[in-house]
């Protein structure tokens, strides 16, 4: 893949307004389109925010700002085949990994000419693009992972990458996250339904990451891996297994920080539509973990 850095900032917010515009509004849910905060010139450092699989840019609609107010150009790109207002749309059982490398990684390329400093948080399917990105990018100063999916808690680590196999090779079945609420979830952007083979694919493409994570230390300048204790959907024994791996090499940099099980909460914990979302608790410490990245050494 051929990086494309935007070399100033007015070229990185066209691109970003070039964007926009593409995305209907009457395809395209108002909450879902690509985000963009800035304060119309380069900061020193510039925040782009992956959201996770089923989900949209509304998932980091708060911690977006939070981060704008201090003092960062922040810039949340819709995933390809998302934010449709038809909620039931299928489009999303056919994302490819070459898509989504190309949706990371166009948002890197933007936010080198919003800030002097990259830095990337992601959630879920967010975090293993950011885990990607981490890997292969140099220009990247700070990747944060938060509850990164690469592989189910039902699952234990040394069978994933087998099942995930398996199931890429059977029928692309619609599976509803609620068998309950089905379509009724309340949340009008987000997709009520995740698509079996692009979960298996997602998770052959964190077994190849794992790979690379044990014959090389990561591009990225630090690396920060987020997990919940509380969390029943991804299993946080792979991250520790990524973690392990890049320790091994000396020149890697990786901090690691697991939100406590008493809080309870849910796999999503950054979008305050859930009850359960403990914005006081979870906001500052992630706030914190983004600046923490001031105290290291200048590349």
């Amino acid at each position: 893949m051929i990086n494309n850095p935007a070399r100033a900032f007015d070229e990185a917010r066209a691109r970003v307004e070039k964007i926009i515009a593409a995305e209907d509004d009457k395809i395209i849910h108002p909450a879902s389109h690509s985000r963009l905060w800035t304060r119309d010139k380069k900061t020193p450092r510039a925040v782009v925010c992956l959201h996770g699989y089923t989900d949209s840019t509304q998932q980091f609609a708060a911690l977006g700002e939070l981060l704008f107010q201090r003092g960062y150009n922040v810039f949340a790109p819709r995933m390809p085949q998302h934010g449709y207002r038809d909620r039931l749309s299928r489009a999303h059982g056919a994302l490819t990994i070459a898509e989504l490398k190309t949706w990371a990684s166009d948002a890197v390329d933007i936010a080198s000419g919003l800030g002097d400093k990259i830095s990337v948080i992601g959630l879920s399917l967010g975090g293993v693009m950011t885990t990607w990105l981490a890997e292969t990018r140099a220009d990247v100063f700070q990747a944060i992972m938060v509850a990164p999916a690469y592989g189910v808690k039902v699952i234990p680590p040394r069978a994933t990458r087998a099942a995930a196999w398996t199931v890429d090779h059977l029928p692309n079945l619609f599976v509803w996250w609620d068998p309950r609420a089905r379509a009724e979830t309340g949340i009008e952007y987000a997709y009520p339904r995740f698509a079996t083979r692009t979960l298996a694919r997602l998770f052959l493409f964190s077994d190849e990451l794992l790979k690379q994570a044990r014959r090389q230390p990561p591009a990225a300048r630090g690396v920060w891996m987020v997990t919940n204790a509380n969390d029943f959907a991804v299993n946080n024994a792979l991250c520790d297994v990524f973690v392990a791996a890049w320790r091994k090499h000396s020149a890697a940099r990786i901090f690691t920080y697991q939100f406590p099980r008493a809080l309870g909460l849910p796999h999503d914990l950054l979008d305050p539509i859930d009850a359960a979302v403990k914005p006081d608790v979870v906001y500052p410490r992630l706030l914190e973990l983004v600046a923490a990245a001031d105290a290291m050494d200048t590349p």
